[in-house]
């Protein structure tokens, strides 16, 4: 079997990416238009809406995770651009718990968009966990392998205290 050249496989993933963000494109874009066209259905069931925004947010996250793990696959066989990349993955990993500070003690005191910014940095903490633990089966140096594993740590800990949480205000009704 014929490898494929680094250059290429960059190709094909940065075609892989257009490719998402033309097909998200055109379905924001879409969507868009017909909220456009139907104001008053909209103001009737905005919830429904409001869900269906964030169903199509989702679609298009898992769209881009796919060209992200064959470009995480390709960044492992190097070791400056993984080591580049796992410090980038430990600052994203660090800003969970920072999030999770922020939304828990400090939503009284800061604006409140930073308290949306925050709810919404933990809402993607299990895509995050997701991209990490791949990018810790897939590292092949000593540093990113420390790097990508502490980062998942503070990821998986700040899930684990946000579910928890969450699991305590419902139980206790507030």
């Amino acid at each position: 079997m014929k490898t494929i050249s680094t250059k290429s496989q960059l190709a094909l993933i940065g075609s892989g990416y257009a490719a998402v963000l033309a097909l998200s494109g055109v379905a924001v874009y879409s969507r868009q238009a017909f909220l456009a066209a139907h104001p008053a259905d909209v103001l009737a069931a905005s919830g429904m809406y409001a869900a269906g925004d964030m169903m199509l947010q989702v679609f298009v996250t898992f769209l881009l995770m796919v060209p992200t793990v064959f470009l995480v696959r390709v960044l492992s066989k190097f070791e400056i651009p993984a080591r580049v990349y796992s410090k980038t993955l430990f600052a994203v990993g660090l800003s969970a718990p920072l999030a999770l500070g922020v939304y828990a003690f400090g939503e009284t005191l800061l604006p409140p968009v930073l308290g949306v910014a925050c709810f919404v940095r933990l809402l993607a903490s299990p895509l995050f966990v997701t991209l990490m633990f791949f990018s810790r089966i897939v590292a092949k140096f000593q540093l990113p392998k420390r790097l990508t594993s502490y980062a998942l740590v503070s990821e998986g800990a700040s899930l684990c205290v946000s579910v928890a949480w969450l699991a305590l205000a419902m139980t206790s009704g507030s």
